[in-house]
C-alpha cells in the first residue's frame, strides 16, 4: 500500500470515528438540554470511561487560585419572603416649632455614618493571621447543669434546643456588603419559615470567594434520598430521579447529592438496597424511617441497627468535633484536589453545632478552603457534595400544595432549578412537610 492510500485510509478512519462521536456526544446534549455544553460534554466522557482524561483536563482548568480583592455582591438571589428593610428617621429637634426660635437646616449625609471598626481577622489554615494583627476563631460554648440531689448522688441533664431561625453572622470583611451574614426565610409552610438562607465572604485573605448556605431543622421535615438515572443508575426505584406523584405537593426544597462512583466516595444504600457497601470512618448522610436526618461518621457515631432507611457516602469527613480534619486523610480523592491546586465551585453539608443541618456552596476554592470556610459557618460534622460547573444545587419550590412546582435555586452561579422537577443524572436530597406528605409516597 502507498503512502497516498496510507493517508486516505487514516483520513477515512478519523472521519467515522468523528461522525460517530459527534453523534454520540449530540445525543447525550439533546438528551439533557437544561445543563451547560462543557458539563454534559463532561459527563458523556465520564460514561464512556474516559473520567482519568476528564479528571485532568478539570484539574488544568481549575488550577488557577481566586481573587484576593473582595467582591461587591452576594451570589444569593433575591427571595420575596426576605424580611422588609426597617428606615430609620432622624427624630425632630427639641426647638422644631417653638415661636421665635428658627431651627436651622441640617443635612444628614446618606450612608453609614458610624466610625470605622477595624474586623479582627478570622485565622484559619488557608488564612494565617498577618503580623501584629488581632485574631479571632469562632468557639462553641457548652453549658452543663448538674446537681446533687442527695448527698453522694450527682445528676447531669442535657438540654438540645435547635433554634427556629440560625443565628446572623458577623461578616469576615470590613466594610461588610449589605445582607451579609443575615439569614433570610426564603421557605415557609403554613406561614412558618422553615428554610433560611445567606451568603457571605467567608475568607478574609480571599475576597472573592463567596458562599452560599441553607438551613433547615432536621426534626421538622421529611428527608428522602433520589436516585439519578446515572448515579447510581439501575432501574425499579421508588424514588426515581425526578419528584413525581403526591409527594411533588409537600415538596419544600433539593439540593445535591455525592460523588460519582469512580472517584470512589463510600457507601450507597438506600430503599433496601445496598449499591455500594459504606465504609468505616466515612462521612455519611443519614435519613431514618420518619423522614429525619443527620451527618455523622460511620462507624464512630452512626452505627448499622439505628433505624437507617438511607445513607449516603461522600468521602472522609471535612470537619468533625467542629474542626478541619481532612489533612488527616491521605491520597484521598477530593475532586482531583490531592494538593489543594484544584479551585472551583464546591458544595457541602453539615450538621451544625446548634443542631441544624446545614447546605453550603462556595467558590471558588481548593478543598482546605471550603473546610476552613465549614469550620467558620459553625459546622460540627461536615461532608462534601457535588463539585464543579453547576452541580452544587439547592433550590426552593413555589407553589406549596399544588402539583405544577416552579423550582428557585438560591446562588446564582446554581444551574437548571428544575433540575429535579425534570429528572436527574445524579442522585440528590429532597425536603418535604411530613404533614401533608401521603404515606408511602416515598421510601
Amino acid at each position: 500500500m502507498n503512502r497516498r492510500k496510507i493517508f486516505r485510509s487514516l483520513g477515512a478512519g478519523v472521519l467515522v470515528f468523528s461522525v460517530v462521536t459527534g453523534f454520540s456526544v449530540t445525543r447525550y446534549v439533546l438528551a439533557h438540554p437544561n445543563e451547560p455544553l462543557q458539563q454534559n460534554v463532561a459527563s458523556w466522557a465520564r460514561n464512556k470511561g474516559m473520567g482519568a482524561v476528564v479528571d485532568k483536563l478539570e484539574a488544568w482548568m481549575h488550577s488557577d487560585p481566586p481573587a484576593v480583592a473582595p467582591v461587591d455582591t452576594l451570589a444569593l438571589v433575591s427571595f420575596d419572603s426576605d424580611p422588609p428593610q426597617i428606615e430609620t428617621t432622624t427624630p425632630p429637634s427639641s426647638t422644631e416649632n417653638l415661636p421665635g426660635v428658627s431651627t436651622p437646616h441640617i443635612t444628614h449625609p446618606t450612608g453609614n455614618s458610624a466610625p470605622a471598626v477595624r474586623t479582627p481577622v478570622k485565622a484559619t489554615q488557608s488564612c494565617p493571621a498577618p503580623k501584629n494583627v488581632s485574631t479571632t476563631i469562632a468557639t462553641t460554648t457548652t453549658t452543663t447543669t448538674t446537681s446533687s440531689p442527695l448527698p453522694d448522688e450527682t445528676t447531669t441533664t442535657t438540654t438540645t434546643t435547635i433554634p427556629s431561625r440560625p443565628t446572623d453572622i458577623e461578616a469576615f470583611i470590613s466594610p461588610a456588603i449589605k445582607g451579609e451574614g443575615v439569614w433570610h426565610a426564603i421557605a415557609k409552610v403554613r406561614k412558618e419559615p422553615i428554610i433560611y438562607a445567606s451568603s457571605i465572604r467567608p475568607l478574609w485573605c480571599y475576597g472573592s470567594v463567596v458562599a452560599t448556605m441553607a438551613t433547615y431543622d432536621p426534626t421538622k421535615v421529611h428527608a428522602a434520598l433520589f436516585n439519578g438515572t446515572e448515579v447510581p443508575g439501575g432501574k425499579n426505584w421508588n424514588n426515581s430521579s425526578r419528584i413525581r406523584g403526591s409527594a411533588v405537593k409537600s415538596l419544600i426544597a433539593s439540593f445535591s447529592g455525592g460523588f460519582r462512583f469512580e472517584h470512589e466516595p463510600g457507601g450507597y444504600v438506600t430503599e433496601g438496597r445496598t449499591v455500594r457497601a459504606l465504609r468505616k470512618g466515612y462521612a455519611t448522610f443519614g435519613i431514618r424511617a420518619d423522614g429525619t436526618s443527620t451527618i455523622g461518621v460511620w462507624g464512630e457515631d452512626m452505627h448499622a441497627d439505628e433505624g437507617w432507611t438511607s445513607l449516603r457516602q461522600n468521602l472522609p469527613p471535612l470537619v468533625a468535633e467542629n474542626k478541619s480534619v481532612y489533612r488527616s486523610f491521605k491520597a484521598v480523592n477530593w475532586g482531583e484536589d490531592f494538593d489543594n491546586k484544584v479551585f472551583n465551585f464546591r458544595s457541602a453539608a453539615c450538621l451544625r453545632t446548634d443542631g441544624l443541618m446545614m447546605f453550603v456552596a462556595v467558590g471558588k476554592v481548593n478543598i482546605g478552603m471550603l473546610a476552613d470556610t465549614l469550620v467558620l459557618l459553625g459546622c460540627k460534622t461536615a461532608m462534601e457534595l457535588d463539585i464543579n460547573g453547576t452541580w452544587p444545587f439547592f433550590a426552593t419550590y413555589t407553589d406549596f400544595g399544588k402539583t405544577d412546582r416552579t423550582g428557585k435555586t438560591i446562588d446564582t452561579r446554581m444551574g437548571d432549578p428544575g433540575r429535579h422537577l425534570h429528572g436527574a443524572t445524579k442522585d440528590f436530597f429532597a425536603l418535604f412537610d411530613p404533614e401533608t406528605l401521603k404515606p408511602g409516597s416515598l421510601k
